[in-house]
């Protein structure tokens, strides 16, 4: 009617038909919910109990479980009542039926008799026989039935007085807050009996063991007996069927059949009666055995109450000595009062006493002037010397007094300290509480140790002060037999008796003083012993809490997980049908309770002011949600599209502001069951419950919405993490998702039964469970190992590169860190493994730290660069900022490098600290002591040889300690120097665009002088004097005289070329020999050279310093080429020039300064000899230049038809007459003679 009316009004809002039905049920399920909530309210106001917790058992005894147990003893003995009333039915049956068998077994035998007398047939006989045998066997076994009911009763009978014991024992121990009114004097007693109890439990498991044992031997007796009755049954009916046949008279017939038929049915009711024999017998033993148990459920009750007893006792106990010791430390404060007041007036009579002698020392001082006598001068001068040793004395009683006040205030702190101490020892504390005990016991030993260093320096000073004093009255006694000298002379005889009189008042006086200051000084010493005593019992405390420490981290917690836990869940879960029946049978009862609530004036207008408030909040709640939806998607659809906005306002909020968009139902979901109690002003179980499992359900909820955003393959492009494909990101989404859906599982139900007060081995049991499967999926997540490195920030700078080392590093430690950790828990110690954690949490909280310093730093370093560049105007791409951003490059390196090992060193001290205190406590598991006690042997014994003293001469000596640094020193200083070699060439050289000879001599210079500071540095650290190395020095100088001569000279050679630098590396030169090549290295001994063919020449140093070296690169890599030509005579020599100068300028190796130019060098035989000269950056260049130059003449020539001359030789030939023939010698003229 209301919505009707709401909606039937103008300019209303109307809710949607869906909005509706949605607000109708919220309203529904939130008052169909109140009812039980309200019952609890009636509950909880009209019925208060004390709850009893027994932490031995971890189980809380309410008033409830005693009405249950009530309850279940009426049940029992209602049972136990109507069984022993059957039972004995029973039992007057079976004595009837003894009876009326012995009847008949006396009737047999008489009939037996009486056919044995008349002689009759044998076989019949037998007959008889045997059925009096079945007789007597049936009149057996009722008696023995009738004895196992009988026990049957005692069995019942001891089982209704164990119900009675529960109750009895739950009054007990609801009745523990009683045991303030008992005696402390109790508590050895009480220890006694628990430690009875104990044993008692004991001897209950053997019992019940003992009774398993009896059922389970009844179980295969039963089954026994029901095959041999069967067996029997059928031998005895062969068996009679036999000596029927061999009676074979049929007179006797009608008599044997029937003798048969009643020995074949008492022979049934006795195979019957045994078998219910047997299942009576197992059923006892089953009773016996739940009595067992209970028992064994009332032994640990009673010995987790006696327990409990001790506990409280000894608190009481702790309770009483700890008011004591407030007792005394209130009577020490009111001493401490006291004395305080008496020595405030003891001050006051001491500052009139000052004053007084103040005043007379001035009265002294007029008379002394006005007086005119010497001998009345000298008497004044006495006189004035007294009232200043009464002020002093005055003053020593004042420091005395003080002293005094002092030393009563350190004794009562002391006493306090006692007592704090003492309740901080004797109460259990965890981990945490020690720490904070610890830093506060470490602030005291510190204000004590200042404390004795103040009272140290004053009882120093006194002492001085004493033996000044004392030096006083020396001298003062002295005076005195001055004085009486001196009074001879007097004439006035009362001026000498005032100056003998005075003297020995000084005497006194200082005498007086020195009393003071030696009390005074002794109360100074008590004061140091009882700061003494008081820092030498923090130090014993520190190191007890230490151990206790310690000793909690290997605290182990005994698992309660056995084959009952599953029993218990297996019964549970087939009665959970029942259990929910029964709480559907309650409901009706609920809401007529509430309501007859609701219709009570009391609480009328309370409810509907607290249901109205609901009401409201709910409304508040459903608007609200709305408002956010509209305002997170504009937000969101904005933040998208706005241009070049960074990733947080492009990606990161717009995600966040989904997450609440997707959530916020389970969000106010989980408020307004918060708020429901608050409200309502109610805590039940089923509440509690509730908020649980609503709050795991928004984290759920929050957290999958951020996981769909951060890596769900439908996100595309506006996914959180994008570094990833499209299969990584669905992976890691599937896996995380699955994990946080097993946690909600697991901790909801977790939380629902620990509300409930569920079996604590069930709740362990599941505990088992979820860190077992968190463990399963974590180590499934963590194979992929590329997947989660992706989500790692960039490797760009050194830094992420030494990141992503250091974490590959460690990613298989950390694994393994892990399944240890969990195995630990699971093995039952719970503080070693939160020890563990929190110290790999302080591990990464160190690293995270450490990364944000760097980044900070690393960004301020670069600001401050782009400043100076500014400031400076240094361009980009210039010499001035390579050189600028090689500078800063070394502050990058020596921060990536600084930061990085200050991080592991802090690392490193924290896991140290963790370890040492956890393997060095006492309570650490024997194999482990064992273990590191043999490592420490082992190490010990190393050490004391490495301690073994070397002795050189004048007392000096050295170690192998210090021999193994020195050479570690050494050793590091070669890697040093090779790193900074390299640091330099690649980061400091490359930007500078150093020259590379430059580069190779200051990379040298600086190794040798490294390796050179670092052979001195270790010869310091090993502890070797240089004289020691004399003997050596003078066996290396005649080596260099000899065999060494060659080697040394190649060593000062190579010095000289790096300092004077006749030759760098890079440069190009020509040996004496005409070998050509390139400097690829100098070192100390020799220069490696490698040739344009690509071999490679080692030359000893010595050779460029004796030898002529030509150097084409020396002092600049700049070279003049030049090319020869000739032409044929009487070309234009013009324009040969022109083309030769085009020829130069049109190859872009040709430098443009200094010009090419041609010379016309000559008039040759043959040709006009020219020659054109240029410039080359090195010899490579002009070597290849020449060979361009000479293919670019040759064409330009043709072009410009200019003919390269040729040698020419002009052969002249001259007319002769020619040779007569007879003149012609033989041989031309063809004549030979045959016989030669």
């Amino acid at each position: 009617m209301f919505l009707k009316s709401v909606s039937s009004e103008k300019n209303t809002f109307i809710l949607p038909s869906a909005s509706r039905m949605r607000f109708v049920l919220y309203l529904t399920a939130c008052i169909v919910w109140l009812c039980p909530c309200v019952m609890a309210q009636i509950q909880n106001t009209e019925k208060k109990d004390v709850e009893i917790r027994l932490s031995e058992i971890g189980v809380t005894v309410k008033p409830e479980d005693i009405e249950k147990a009530k309850i279940k003893e009426e049940e029992i003995k209602l049972t136990v009542a109507k069984s022993i009333d059957a039972i004995r039915s029973f039992i007057s049956d079976l004595e009837r039926d003894a009876k009326a068998m012995e009847t008949h077994r006396d009737k047999l035998q008489q009939e037996r008799n009486n056919y044995l007398s008349l002689g009759a047939n044998s076989k019949y006989l037998e007959v008889l026989d045997k059925e009096l045998a079945v007789v007597k066997e049936k009149i057996d076994i009722d008696n023995e039935q009738i004895e196992t009911y009988k026990d049957r009763i005692e069995v019942l009978h001891d089982q209704s007085k164990a119900y009675d014991e529960v109750v009895i024992l739950l009054k007990s121990i609801l009745r523990l807050e009683e045991t303030r009114l008992t005696s402390t004097e109790q508590v050895p007693l009480v220890k006694k009996e628990a430690d009875i109890a104990k044993s008692y439990i004991a001897a209950v498991h053997a019992g019940i063991k003992e009774k398993e044992s009896v059922i389970s031997f009844f179980k295969g007796r039963l089954e026994e007996i029901k095959i041999k009755v069967s067996e029997d049954e059928k031998t005895l009916a062969k068996y009679l069927e036999s000596l029927k046949t061999e009676i074979g008279d049929t007179e006797l017939a009608t008599t044997v059949q029937k003798k048969i038929d009643s020995i074949l049915l008492w022979e049934k009711a006795i195979g019957d009666q045994w078998i219910t024999l047997f299942e009576t017998r197992l059923g006892t033993s089953k009773i016996r055995y739940d009595k067992a148990l209970l028992e064994l459920k009332c032994a640990e009750f009673n010995t987790a109450f006696l327990i409990e007893k001790g506990k409280r006792l000894e608190e009481k106990l702790k309770t009483e000595e700890l008011i004591k010791k407030q007792a005394e430390l209130e009577a020490a404060k009111r001493a401490e009062e006291e004395s305080r007041r008496i020595a405030e007036r003891t001050k006051s009579e001491i500052e009139k006493t000052l004053q007084e002698a103040t005043r007379k020392s001035e009265e002294i001082a007029l008379e002394q002037m006005v007086a005119t006598s010497p001998e009345k001068k000298r008497v004044l001068e006495l006189e004035s010397d007294v009232p200043k040793q009464v002020g002093l004395i005055a003053k020593r009683k004042d420091d005395l007094i003080t002293e005094g006040a002092q030393r009563y205030k350190d004794v009562t702190e002391y006493k306090k300290l006692e007592a704090e101490v003492e309740l901080l020892l004797s109460r259990g504390e965890t981990t945490k509480e020690i720490d904070e005990s610890l830093k506060k016991i470490e602030t005291d030993i510190k204000r004590f140790s200042e404390s004795i260093l103040a009272v140290e320096s004053l009882i120093s000073s006194v002492s001085e002060e004493e033996k000044l004093v004392s030096d006083n009255v020396a001298k003062a006694k002295e005076e005195i037999s001055k004085v009486e000298k001196e009074v001879f002379s007097f004439t006035n005889r009362e001026l000498a008796r005032q100056a003998i009189e005075f003297s020995n008042n000084i005497v006194k006086a200082l005498e007086e003083q020195s009393e003071l200051i030696s009390t005074r000084l002794d109360r100074l010493h008590e004061r140091l012993e009882i700061k003494q005593n008081a820092l030498t019992l923090l130090k014993k405390t520190k190191e007890k809490l230490i151990t206790l420490k310690a000793a909690n981290v290997w605290i182990r917690v005994e698992s309660t997980i056995s084959l009952r836990t599953f029993e218990a869940v297996y019964k549970d879960l087939a009665d959970c049908y029942s259990r929910l029946d029964s709480f559907y049978n309650v409901i009706p009862a609920h809401v007529k309770n509430f309501m007859l609530h609701i219709s009570d004036k009391r609480y009328t207008v309370t409810f509907w002011i607290r249901g109205c408030g609901l009401i409201g909040l709910i409304a508040v709640f459903y608007f609200s949600k709305k408002y956010i939806r509209r305002w997170t998607t504009f937000k969101a659809q904005a933040l998208y599209e706005a241009p070049n906005v960074s990733y947080y306002k492009s990606r990161l909020f717009p995600s966040l502001l989904l997450v609440l968009q997707k959530s916020i139902n389970a969000i106010w979901l989980a408020l307004l069951s918060v708020s429901i109690p608050v409200i309502l002003a109610v805590n039940t179980s089923l509440i509690t419950a509730t908020i649980y499992v609503v709050t795991f359900y928004a984290v759920y909820k929050i957290l999958k919405c951020f996981l769909v955003e951060s890596f769900s393959p439908e996100k595309g492009d506006k996914k959180l993490v994008t570094s990833l494909a499209y299969i990584s990101p669905k992976h890691l989404y599937k896996s995380l998702n699955i994990i946080v859906l097993f946690s909600l599982v697991s901790l909801s139900l977790i939380a629902v039964l620990t509300t409930y007060g569920y079996r604590n081995d069930v709740i362990e049991l599941l505990w088992f469970v979820y860190r077992v499967g968190i463990l399963i999926l974590l180590l499934w997540l963590a194979t992929q190992k590329s997947l989660i490195f992706k989500l790692l920030p960039g490797a760009e700078t050194q830094f992420g590169k030494l990141i992503h080392r250091i974490i590959t590093i460690i990613y298989p430690i950390f694994i393994t860190f892990v399944v240890l950790l969990f195995e630990i828990r699971i093995l039952g110690y719970p503080v070693l493994s939160y020890v563990l954690l929190k110290t790999c949490i302080k591990s990464f909280v160190v690293a995270g730290i450490a990364f944000w310093i760097w980044k900070y730093l690393y960004h301020r370093l670069v600001y401050i660069r782009n400043k100076r560049l500014k400031r400076e105007n240094i361009k980009k791409n210039t010499p001035e900022e390579n050189r600028f951003h090689a500078v800063t490059a070394i502050y990058h390196i020596w921060l990536n490098y600084f930061i990085s090992i200050v991080a592991t060193i802090i690392i490193i001290r924290v896991w140290v600290g963790t370890f040492r205190d956890a393997i060095g406590s006492p309570a650490a598991p024997y194999l482990i002591q064992k273990m590191f006690g043999q490592i420490k042997t082992v190490l010990e014994a190393i050490g004391g040889g490495l301690k073994y003293r070397l002795f050189f001469e004048e007392g000096r000596y050295t170690t192998p300690i210090k021999i193994i640094i020195a050479l570690i020193v050494l050793f590091a200083s070669f890697f040093v120097a090779r790193h900074i070699k390299k640091l330099l060439e690649e980061k400091v050289f490359y930007k500078l665009r150093l020259e590379r000879g430059l580069k190779q001599t200051l990379t040298t210079l600086t190794r040798y002088i490294i390796i050179g500071i670092s052979a001195l540095v270790g010869l310091s650290i090993a502890g070797i004097p240089l004289r020691s190395l004399a003997f050596f020095a003078g066996a290396f100088g005649i080596g260099i005289g000899f065999g060494m001569q060659n080697i040394i000279s190649n060593f000062v050679s190579g010095i000289i070329l790096l300092f004077e630098r006749p030759m760098r590396v890079g440069d190009v030169i020509a040996l004496e020999d005409g070998t050509i090549g390139t400097i690829e290295k100098i070192s100390a001994r020799s220069t490696t050279i490698n040739t344009p063919d690509e071999s490679t020449i080692t030359v000893p140093n010595s050779k460029f310093i004796e030898t002529k070296i030509i150097n084409w690169t020396h002092p600049t890599t700049r070279m003049r080429g030049f090319v020869k030509v000739g032409v044929q005579h009487g070309s234009d020599t013009s324009l040969v020039k022109k083309c030769l100068l085009e020829v130069a300028k049109q190859n872009p190796n040709v430098k443009t300064y200094p010009e090419p130019f041609v010379r016309f060098s000559e008039f040759g035989d043959f040709a006009l000899k020219f020659e054109l000269y240029f410039w080359a950056n090195d010899p490579g260049k002009r070597w290849y230049v020449m060979s361009e130059l000479n293919f670019a003449i040759d064409e330009i020539f043709k072009k410009n038809h200019i003919k390269i001359a040729l040698p020419q030789y002009d052969v002249h030939i001259h007319s002769l007459a020619p040779f007569k023939k007879e003149s012609m010698p033989e041989y031309l003229n063809g004549k030979i003679d045959e016989n030669k």
